[in-house]
């Protein structure tokens, strides 16, 4: 009965690696296929690798496929206008409501009088979104301009220039900071220090750069010059420069004529002269006839 049972036992164990051994090897190629996955590209692993060892630039440009920032456009405009007003008070009352009530300010008013005219300069910065509303408003019912200019330049590429160059640069304080903390030699500290004082010195130029170009570009720029003439006229004055004028006109004539009748002129001189000669003589002769008669 024990050997019966060993043999079944044997029997089993051989029927079920038979089985195994001659099941379908379709799932066998499947895995075999999964574990020989092929690599990435070798095109693929280098252009990772190009991008995360990308070193960033001082001037912090980087191609535009691998910032991929899209920048809003940056303007400054400016503008001049000039024109003439009969009522000078109340165009300069009429500018500063308008700079009021538009949130601008003014950096220069100044007054000028000079033979004919009485000028005066103002330079207005207005906010750009309301660079339009201030000039309409600012010459309401002028229509005759004798200079109107206005500039819009696009300075995008300046602004985004300098806010990376700026950013850059305060990466590298940052990194020069952490590595004086690590310093272990004098000669060590004082190298970092200087470095970070010139780098110090230039973010703060950068600072300032870039505080001005975003102040031209919130704050458009408008020069207004507007002049009242001067009347100056005098009735007494104005006939006498008039008579004056005819003076000199009539000694212009005369001259014209007289230089024209010259040869007339120079014989009637010598008619006269000739006269004047033959009557002395004529006087002479007879003072000496006189003389000669007997007493």
């Amino acid at each position: 009965m024990k050997i019966t049972m060993k043999r079944l036992f044997s029997i089993s164990i051989m029927w079920l690696v038979l089985a195994g051994c001659s099941g379908p090897k379709q799932e066998d190629s499947s895995e075999v296929s999964l574990m020989r996955v092929p690599p990435p590209p070798q095109d693929q692993n280098k252009t990772i690798g190009a991008v995360d060892a990308m070193p960033v630039r001082e001037d912090g440009e980087m191609s535009g496929a691998a910032s991929g920032i899209v920048t809003e456009k940056k303007f400054i405009k400016t503008g001049r206008i000039e024109f003439e007003t009969e009522d000078a008070e109340a165009t300069r009352k009429t500018i500063m409501e308008s700079v009021r009530a538009n949130k601008a300010y003014v950096s220069r008013d100044e007054e000028n009088r000079s033979g004919q005219a009485v000028s005066y300069t103002i330079v207005v910065h207005v906010p750009a979104a309301r660079f339009d509303t201030f000039l309409n408003s600012a010459t309401k019912g002028i229509t005759n301009f004798r200079e109107k200019s206005i500039s819009n330049e696009d300075v995008t590429a300046t602004y985004v220039d300098t806010e990376s160059r700026l950013k850059t640069k305060k990466d590298i304080e940052n990194r020069y900071r952490a590595l004086l903390t690590k310093a272990n030699t004098v000669k060590d500290i004082l190298e970092i220090e200087r470095e970070l004082g010139e780098i110090r010195t230039d973010i703060e130029a950068t600072e300032a750069q870039f505080r001005q170009l975003k102040g031209d570009i919130q704050y458009s720029t408008l020069h207004i010059v507007f002049y009242k003439p001067i009347d100056t006229s005098n009735p007494f004055l104005t006939e006498l420069a008039d008579a004056f004028r005819q003076g000199v006109g009539n000694i212009r004539a005369f001259t014209v004529v007289l230089v024209a009748v010259w040869p007339f002129a120079l014989l009637a001189i010598g008619v006269i002269a000739g006269l004047n000669w033959w009557r002395r003589r004529r006087k002479a002769a007879e003072k000496k006839e006189a003389a000669e008669l007997p007493s």
